[in-house]
């Protein structure tokens, strides 16, 4: 998708970020003790500007190593670039820095840089055509999303608070003792809304033996999805054998790198396919994708990090449609709640987006400092 003007980067900021006294969600991968972000603003020769997130959830210095990457490495190749797309900008990047990511043995996070990069190249082309993400897409100002990484500790507090604030769908962290998650599940399932629905998140957790044991013995409960219960570079013909043994939906993506390998998994059965905005592909790798995949699947955004990449996610959702909801954490984080100010405001279960000129509201220099590792 162009926009009418090029655009020619006079300089990039890198934000790495720290936000602690939050609460870690429970999960099997590993806990929070600290919310890092990596953000990166890209600003034309106009004065105009473009906020992205870069994935940086784990390890808790993860910010740290891509912030000098992307100092060390990428943006040289970045000041002076003129495009009248964020893709002619990626597709660049590609070209010439992909031998040498995979080189030095960091594929994955040259995905992550990239996927931040492009979400800013979308802000500043946004916001430098003087359009809002849903004006230039003639899609929803708003977006549906669902309640992410529920804990059993407040369970029962934050299933009615989001319950409240008009979302119908809860997504459990599980893949620790099977019994005990189960319990988890039928403790929730008890507590739901009479139109509310659960998935589970096991991440990565089982083989495909165990998970279809597992998954067998929670079918009864009717869940929307079971994302990752195996690992996500497992062959496409166990994520198969999986979804052959069991009714519930499989669901995956926080950890595909590529069209293609999205594309294969769907083949395989996976039914809810999951990009995350700052870990592959940014804007506009999702929108590509919701173009090509199968109409047996749908596209619900993973995300869980700022507020920055809270909203790339949510306008995601936005443009696909009705059949797509964005995932938001429900565990306190203030670089989700307090970086943009309000941009996150939750109403019968939507977010609006911002309308002003860009892809999301900036984050304010009060929070900036505040958070600055």
């Amino acid at each position: 998708m162009n926009f009418k003007n090029d655009v020619t980067l006079s300089s990039v900021s890198l934000y790495a970020l720290n936000a602690t006294g939050g609460v870690s969600p429970n999960m099997a991968l590993g806990q929070m003790p600290v919310r890092p972000a990596l953000l990166v603003k890209l600003t034309d020769s106009n004065g105009c500007f473009g906020w992205g997130e870069i994935w940086s959830n784990f390890p808790p210095r993860a910010h740290l190593h891509k912030a000098h990457l992307m100092e060390d490495v990428v943006n040289k190749h970045l000041i002076g670039s003129s495009f009248a797309a964020p893709s002619e900008l990626i597709d660049k990047l590609r070209a010439t820095l992909s031998v040498y990511f995979l080189h030095v043995g960091q594929q994955a996070v040259f995905e992550h840089l990239l996927a931040g990069i492009d979400t800013a190249a979308w802000d500043l082309c946004l916001r430098s055509a003087g359009t809002s993400f849903a004006a230039f897409m003639d899609s929803p100002a708003k977006a549906p999303c669902y309640a992410s990484s529920l804990n059993p500790l407040d369970l029962e507090k934050r299933l009615d608070a989001h319950t409240n604030l008009g979302q119908t769908e809860f997504k459990l962290k599980i893949g620790f003792e099977a019994d005990a998650d189960i319990g988890f599940v039928a403790d929730a399932a008890a507590r739901l809304p009479d139109n509310g629905r659960l998935m589970i998140d096991s991440n990565q957790s089982w083989d495909v033996a165990s998970a279809s044991k597992l998954l067998q013995r929670l079918e009864g409960y009717e869940l929307l999805f079971a994302e990752e219960p195996i690992r996500a570079d497992c062959a496409a013909s166990e994520w198969e054998r999986l979804a052959n043994n069991t009714t519930i939906p499989l669901a995956a993506g926080e950890n595909i790198y590529g069209i293609d390998n999205f594309l294969e998994m769907a083949e395989a059965g996976v039914k809810y396919l999951q990009p995350d905005v700052a870990k592959w592909g940014g804007v506009t790798g999702a929108l590509n994708l919701a173009e090509k995949m199968p109409d047996t699947c749908m596209l619900w955004p993973h995300f869980m990090g700022s507020a920055v990449g809270q909203q790339a996610g949510l306008a995601i959702s936005a443009a696909i449609g009705n059949s797509s909801k964005c995932e938001m954490d429900v565990n306190e984080n203030a670089l989700r709640s307090e970086l943009c100010a309000d941009a996150l405001s939750i109403h019968q279960g939507c977010v609006a987006l911002s309308a002003m000129p860009g892809l999301v509201k900036p984050p304010s220099e009060t929070a900036l400092a505040q958070f600055r590792a």
